[in-house]
């Protein structure tokens, strides 16, 4: 059923009409942060109408900016060749590739010209947010999706760590457990309605807090705080695990996943720097960073890892 209501909505997004809107509102948020003839960094994982990227590629041209995306080569090598031939001011990426690039810039010792990221596809968390930060001493912004697809329900305050809603178009409550709406200010499960067709419900399998007063910068349209990725108590383990792999500027990239025997890790190093202490019962694969092959793992902060069915390859 989930399946069924997010292909739905993004079919919804997908309508001329519907693009032609969100492309607008990207533009306008853009407009603020892109200045005429920057060069901007497009890394999504699917291009082509009716995509995440190709709605970012368009606001941006609406800009009088220059969008560079990355194609068909999603190796890291490729982009970081593609980053420093642009010399792209800013980026427009998922959290985690923006992370990557950051760590690889510092590995080899090459200097980008990122000075501004806007995350979008998930969540960026706390720890991503400082991670880029750093990384790049630049400044970020995120942009709140259903996944990659063309559904933009928000992007973020100018003044406030939260996302203010695209509220013509999409509808977010938080809900509990059973799904019943939480007061305002109560953390919970977001969920993502059309306005123009209340009925479709997506769960987002994010969690936020939702405030309806008016914000501090101004807007009077709702406000996410504390987003991020909803798990159950069996999975809160597995997240914190992946976030702290992550956070270690040694691991480029990593996976995790439960098999037949347990606990499976794969993690991708950069060579010559110390790894965290891994758990015992794991199952490891630790591999150095092939340039040549190695391209950033697929990531859905959402989905969850189930308990059995998955086998070692």
């Amino acid at each position: 059923m989930i399946v069924l209501l997010y292909d739905i909505l993004r079919a919804m997004a997908e309508q001329p009409d519907a693009q032609e809107k969100s492309v607008a509102y990207l533009a306008e948020q853009l407009s603020q942060l892109v200045k005429k003839m920057d060069t901007v960094l497009i890394c999504f994982p699917e291009q082509g109408d009716g995509s995440l990227s190709h709605a970012m590629e368009q606001a941006v041209l609406r800009c009088e900016a220059i969008p560079v995306v990355w194609g068909a080569d999603h190796r890291w090598k490729s982009l970081m060749r593609l980053a420093f031939s642009s010399r792209a001011s800013t980026i427009i990426s998922t959290p985690l590739i923006v992370l990557g690039l950051a760590k690889l810039q510092n590995f080899y010792e090459i200097p980008l010209f990122v000075r501004k990221v806007v995350t979008a596809g998930y969540p960026c968390e706390e720890w991503m947010i400082d991670g880029i930060r750093k990384g790049f001493d630049c400044t970020s912004w995120g942009c709140l999706t259903m996944g990659t697809t063309g559904v933009v329900a928000g992007f973020s305050c100018s003044e406030t760590h939260g996302i203010h809603l695209r509220d013509s178009e999409y509808r977010v409550e938080i809900v509990d457990g059973n799904g019943n709406t939480l007061p305002e200010g109560e953390i919970g499960e977001m969920v993502l309605s059309p306005v123009g067709a209340p009925e479709l419900r997506y769960f987002m399998g994010e969690n936020a807090r939702l405030h309806t007063e008016r914000c501090i910068c101004g807007s009077t349209h709702p406000l996410l705080t504390d987003i991020r990725p909803g798990r159950t108590e069996a999975d809160a383990d597995l997240l914190a695990l992946g976030q702290m792999l992550q956070s270690w500027n040694t691991v480029l990239d990593c996976r995790l996943r439960k098999g037949r025997y347990g606990l499976e890790m794969e993690i991708v190093e950069l060579p010559g720097g110390r790894l965290p202490k891994l758990p015992t019962a794991a199952k490891w694969c630790i591999r150095a960073f092939d340039p040549e092959t190695d391209e950033p793992f697929p990531y859905d902060p959402t989905q969850k890892i189930p308990e059995i069915g998955w086998e070692s390859d």
